[in-house]
């Protein structure tokens, strides 16, 4: 499953495929400092004060090379390196990763500019939960997570090639749901930086938009997804290492209401094994069928398309929702609605690969990998 977060940050990193000799490029340092944010009942011991760190990005500004770049307003892009202390060493400990990063242009002038930022990698946290060693660590139970971020970044150009820079933002790691406990965490933070071209200099392009030719059209796709979890705990003699299955099929509808947005709506039908199991009872097994360990929701679909790669931003409510019954059930009988971020490839024109997140309230429940394929109308 690990492969599938990897897969993930592969997706997001394919973005950056533009000719460096063809493109200004330029290295950006930032001072992180914010705060652990606690989003679920247990987690306020792990706020310890601000925590620290810092972040080394290459990147790229888009000269007009393909349609996306145009239709995003010229954007910035490439890959970076991230550290944060979380100031809780014994819980917590530190953050290690790399990222691809997106932003796009909100205002830009002559010597100014807002950006609104989107990141996706992999991070190394030194510190997870243990039942003996680290109980109160319920955020994160693996080594490798997910990183994501988002937030809005301000530019002051003091030269052509030279910028100050001032953002804030809210950074989450977590596993996808491969292993619990997984709540996951979320940091508020703000930066400031220095960004410098060493080839190339800033270009507002003020004008230099040049027509995107494209047609509204319709479009119908069909997806299947699977996903695996672990339930277990380090030290749970059932429950350890036990990988149970989640499927996901989907029927969605979409509308291209510019050149490269779309918008629709989607039917989804989940299942996850793990339901059966009770983990808070010593991980008793209930033996459910599998139309008790079903739901069947409908979400509203957002998609930025970034030529062949597509970023999905989806929420939606159950429709068809577990039954109330003992055990894990009883739980997730109260969920009402559900979220989903996903990175989408599209190798062929009708086919794609599709990598996802499904998670309620900022809690991942699962990680999703599937094909689907897609037709539109000219």
């Amino acid at each position: 499953m690990k492969a599938l977060i990897i897969t993930i940050f592969s997706l997001f990193a394919m973005s950056v495929s533009a000719q460096l000799s063809s493109l200004p490029v330029f290295l950006n340092g930032k001072y992180l400092t914010g705060r652990v944010m606690p989003h679920r009942e247990g987690m306020d011991s792990l706020q310890q004060g601000f925590v620290q760190g810092a972040e080394l990005e290459f990147g790229l500004q888009m000269a007009g090379n393909e349609n996306w770049h145009v239709a995003y307003n010229y954007p910035m892009t490439g890959l970076g390196f991230h550290y944060v202390n979380m100031n809780n060493p014994d819980v917590l400990g530190y953050a290690v990763g790399f990222y691809g990063f997106l932003e796009v242009p909100v205002v830009r002038q002559p010597d100014f500019e807002i950006m609104y930022r989107l990141t996706s990698g992999l991070t190394y946290v030194s510190e997870r939960f243990n039942q003996y060693k680290n109980p109160e660590n319920i955020a994160i139970s693996t080594w490798v997570n997910y990183l994501f971020s988002t937030g809005f970044q301000g530019r002051y150009w003091m030269t052509k090639e030279t910028a100050l820079g001032l953002g804030f933002g809210l950074t989450h790691y977590s596993n996808g749901g491969i292993k619990i406990p997984n709540k996951g965490l979320n940091q508020l933070h703000l930066n400031l930086g220095v960004l410098h071209y060493f080839k190339g200099e800033y270009n507002q392009y003020s004008g230099a938009k040049r027509p995107i030719v494209w047609n509204p059209n319709h479009e119908i796709y069909a997806m299947g997804a699977f996903g695996r979890v672990n339930i277990g705990t380090e030290t749970s003699n059932v429950g350890t290492n036990q990988r149970y299955t989640t499927l996901a099929v989907t029927l969605g509808y979409n509308y291209r209401y510019a050149a490269h947005r779309k918008v629709g709506l989607s039917l989804d039908g989940f299942y996850n094994e793990s339901f059966n199991w009770s983990y808070w009872d010593g991980f008793i097994s209930y033996e459910y069928n599998w139309k008790d360990l079903s739901r069947i929701g409908m979400a509203i679909n957002h998609e930025f398309v970034l030529n062949r790669l597509s970023i999905i931003i989806a929420g939606g409510v159950y429709i068809i929702p577990c039954p109330d019954k003992t055990g894990t059930l009883e739980i997730k009988a109260d969920e009402w609605a559900y979220e989903r971020l996903a990175f989408r490839y599209y190798p062929i024109e009708n086919l794609f690969i599709n990598v996802s997140v499904k998670a309620y309230g900022f809690n991942a429940e699962t990680v999703e990998a599937g094909i689907g394929f897609s037709f539109q109308s000219k």
